[in-house]
């Protein structure tokens, strides 16, 4: 069986920016545009990273000789542009022609095309992820599996998850939503260092008195403390119940996660900004996290089982980033994560499952506090396509050019 075809899809959707703020893929509040201008991205108010005003993302359709499609989606919280150009330009060819059942030698085949040039992370790997999801896809179909049988069979078919980011203008506001979804049934929370950190802190006893001491707290600092900052939040944060502190430095410093690591008295979760094992090694060998939190919309679900065989050898547990995307990137998650012996929780923003299942014929089936795996071959999830096309030609045309 070998694949004809590739074709990938810039998607680009409204999203109501209030409504989302203080979520995963939107965690700050953004800087106001200048006088008569509405541009596409814009800056965190509060420290120095760049977020869409839109929900944005890359899928990727790629179809054999023998009919048989398969779909996968790169992580492209920004510029989805970029990541659909890489793959039409080149990875494309890279693949076509080549034998669909083979995904283990394509994800080589492909990191060997650009990786002396030094493509080696960023919105390459991004791609390559993409069409490897979608590979994976078209074996699970062809066997007549779901992805986590091929994977090796699942530890478990229901995952928990905490809910990644609470929305609301003040910290009552977001003590009210937790309030209302752990009546629900919701078990854990994430809250974001968008300010200050006496001000996190400050959020998290008010969410630990509103939800009592049964209810997990986690903390996310967007890679923006210094190590002994990191220390000092995390001497607070320890005594607090809270579960981690997520991604508290700049994800290039080694040295200093390796030093933190060490001393702080709660763990240390990163991972969501490294694509390979290679990134991951010098972290992994120099003890620099305590958990580890691959993304699927990165890695794929060739380097993602990879990555988790090494996690498993170092002992690090894993709590995987799903953050914006449809449904490919969300099942290739849980199919993974299902596959994962060292699996502590996966991250869940319910407004982001939402607008996922908006596009699938069947949604991804979830509780108040678990996440099903879809069972159905391969991803185990069907893209409607007339819907993905219907959305408006304004952002969508037949080959995924955005307008």
């Amino acid at each position: 069986m070998r694949i004809t075809r590739v074709d990938a899809y810039a998607v680009r959707l409204p999203r109501e920016l209030e409504a989302v703020t203080g979520t995963a893929g939107l965690p700050a509040r953004l800087t106001d545009p200048r006088p008569g201008e509405c541009p596409p991205y814009r800056w965190a108010d509060t420290y120095r990273l760049l977020y869409s005003t839109c929900f944005e993302t890359t899928l990727v359709r790629v179809q054999t000789d023998e009919g048989v499609v398969g779909w996968g989606e790169a992580q492209s919280p920004v510029a989805p542009e970029v990541t659909r150009t890489i793959i039409d330009s080149l990875l494309a060819m890279v693949v076509t022609g080549e034998d669909a059942l083979a995904p283990e030698a394509l994800w080589d085949r492909m990191y060997a095309s650009m990786r002396s040039r030094g493509h080696t992370g960023s919105f390459f790997i991004d791609a390559l992820a993409g069409i490897d999801t979608a590979i994976w896809d078209i074996c699970g179909k062809v066997y007549g599996q779901p992805i986590y049988r091929l994977l090796g069979g699942p530890v478990r078919t229901s995952l928990p998850y905490y809910i990644s980011g609470l929305g609301g203008a003040t910290d009552a506001d977001k003590v009210e939503q937790a309030r209302a979804y752990a009546a629900r049934g919701a078990r854990g929370f994430k809250v974001f260092l968008d300010r200050s950190a006496r001000e996190c802190v400050a959020l998290v006893d008010a969410l630990r008195e509103a939800l009592g001491s049964e209810a997990e707290i986690y903390v996310d600092a967007l890679w923006r403390l210094a190590p002994k900052q990191a220390l000092r939040l995390a001497e607070q944060l320890a005594p607090r119940g809270v579960g981690f502190l997520e991604a508290p430095l700049v994800p290039e410093d080694v040295a200093g996660h390796t030093w933190l690591t060490a001393r702080a008295n709660l763990p240390i979760a990163i991972g969501e900004s490294y694509r390979t094992r290679f990134e991951l090694r010098p972290f992994f060998e120099a003890r620099a996290m305590d958990i580890l939190q691959p993304d699927a919309g990165r890695t794929g679900i060739t380097e993602g089982r990879r990555i988790a065989a090494v996690a498993d050898t170092y002992h690090v547990s894993q709590a995987p980033h799903i953050s914006i995307g449809l449904g490919p990137q969300l099942a290739a998650a849980l199919h993974l994560a299902a596959a994962s012996p060292g699996l502590l929780v996966v991250e869940c923003n319910p407004k982001v499952l939402e607008v996922a299942n908006r596009f699938l014929r069947v949604p991804i089936a979830s509780s108040a506090s678990e996440l099903v795996v879809p069972s159905g071959p391969g991803l185990g999830i069907e893209i409607n396509e007339d819907l993905l096309h219907a959305i408006g030609a304004s952002r969508l045309d037949e080959r995924g050019d955005t307008q």
